[in-house]
Order: structure tokens, then sequence, then C-alpha cells
């Protein structure tokens, strides 16, 4: 009776040491989130607008390589197992911004949040920071759209033609299906941040922006700033794309992708933790 009482104990013991370890482990990345996030709020306006605009630039590459597939394939495959096709080169824009560190919005999402969460910041400083990202990211994708139409044609790389067909294939969904996936989309990308504070190894960090931002391109989940830059295509070279089809799109892409980063994974993450490790740690 005594050894089953002890062995009992001992069970109880191990189970409180695994669960304190896990959250220690939980704990870890939650404070490397909310310091990141907090080093943003101290960067200067002017720096987070200019780190945005880039952002948008640099994510215009994964509408290019889009665009580019899109126009070599077609006619070799059906267009929708094309749009499947896309999670093979979708995630080399996010490769560029994340790595290089360049402020995108769907990434500051869960990452502002936190520090909010967290008792250190207000909610209009977050949304100061979200309006900043919102604006250079947006600005930035505008400015490659007209690039990239301008150039792809001569370098036989894609038409407006296939600028309007990736364009219409990210605009024309109801609206309710628009905004569901576009909180998924802010969903997995806010989980692409909490995991890339998870570790410090270059390779597995790679590994995970292919892999978060794949399944993003081949579920054709809608990300409000590659989006943004595939719907602005469709609106410049389409006469049945006009300025509120893109606009609302917009909206919509921006709202759902603020919700599934800033709510399902920045507050439930931060809440998981604070229900269920922050008073046994």
């Amino acid at each position: 009776m005594n050894e089953k009482k002890q062995a009992d104990h001992q069970k109880e013991l191990e189970e409180k040491s695994n669960t304190i370890e896990e959250g220690k482990k939980y704990s870890d990345i939650l404070s490397r989130v909310v310091h990141d996030g907090e080093e943003m709020f101290k960067i200067k306006n002017k720096a987070i607008f200019l780190s945005a605009l880039i952002a948008g630039l640099e994510i215009g590459f994964s509408y290019f390589m889009i665009c580019t597939l899109h126009y070599l394939l077609i006619g070799s495959f059906e267009e929708s197992a094309i749009f499947k096709m896309f999670a093979l080169v979708y995630p080399v824009g996010f490769i560029l911004v994340v790595l290089g560190k360049s402020a995108l919005f769907t990434e500051q999402t869960s990452l502002l949040a936190l520090p909010v969460l967290n008792g250190q910041r207000s909610v209009l400083e977050m949304f100061r920071i979200w309006f900043l990202v919102i604006a250079g990211n947006i600005l930035g994708g505008i400015a490659f759209t007209f690039f990239i139409g301008a150039i792809a044609p001569e370098l036989g790389l894609f038409d407006t033609n296939t600028m309007v067909a990736v364009g219409e294939h990210v605009l024309h969904y109801k609206t309710w299906v628009l905004f569901v996936s576009a909180i998924t989309a802010g969903w997995l990308m806010g989980l692409l941040t909490w995991l890339i504070s998870s570790t410090i190894d270059s390779f597995t960090r790679l590994a995970i922006i292919i892999l978060i931002t794949g399944v993003i391109g081949f579920g054709g989940f809608h990300h409000s700033i590659v989006g943004n830059i595939e719907a602005f295509g469709a609106f410049l070279h389409s006469d049945t794309v006009s300025l509120w089809d893109y606009l609302s799109f917009l909206l919509l892409a921006l709202v759902g992708n603020a919700i599934g980063g800033a709510i399902v994974v920045g507050l439930f993450k931060y809440r998981i933790f604070e229900s269920n490790y922050a008073d046994k740690t």
C-alpha cells in the first residue's frame, strides 16, 4: 500500500515537473515574441513606414513568381491545378521579407498585439503602427505592380492577361468566404511569427516560412499584402474589375488578417499561457 502511495506521489511530482518545464518553454517563446513586439514600438514612425514600404516591394516577388508560373503553364495544365502549384513559388517574397526583417502587416499583427495584452502598450499605440505598416505595404505593392506590369511583358515573363487572371482569381468570391479565408491567412501568419520565435536556427526558420506560406498559397487563402498587388494588377488591366472591387477586397482582407493574427493567435496564445501555465511556473 505504501509502495502504491509512493508511486502515485512520484507520478504526481513528475507530472508537475513536466508541466512546469512545458510552461517554461512556452514562457520563453512568449517572452521572445513580446520582446520583439515591444522593440517595434520603439522604432521611429519614419523608419517603420520605410521598412513597410520595402516589404511591400519585396513581397511583390511572390506575385512575380506566381504570374510567371501561370503564364508558363497555362494551356499545359488545368488552371485550377496551376493555382495549386502557386504553393511552390508563393514563399519567395515572404522569405525576402521575413528573413530580411522588413515590416509586413500580417507578420506584425500578433507580434504587436502581445505587448498590448501584456499591459506594456495601449491599443492606440498598436493601431498607430498598424496604420504605418499597412500604408507602407500597400504603397510598396502598388509601386511594384506598376514596375512589374511594365517590364514583365518586355522580358517575355508574362502579360497583362496573366495579371488579370491572377487578380480575378482572388477577387471573385462571396464576401463571407473571402473574409473567413483572410482570417485563416492571418491565423497562419500569426503562427509563422510564433514558430519563428521558437528557434534561432536559420535553416529551420526558412523551412517554417516555406511550410506556412506554401499552405497559404496552396489553399488560396487571402493574404492582404500579396492580395493587394494581385487585385490592383487586375484593376489596372481589366474592364470588369472596378475600384470598388479592389478597395472592398483590400478592406475585407486587412480586417480578416488582423483578426486571424491578433485574436486567433495573439490573444489565444496569451490566454493559454495565462490560464494554464502562469500559476504553475
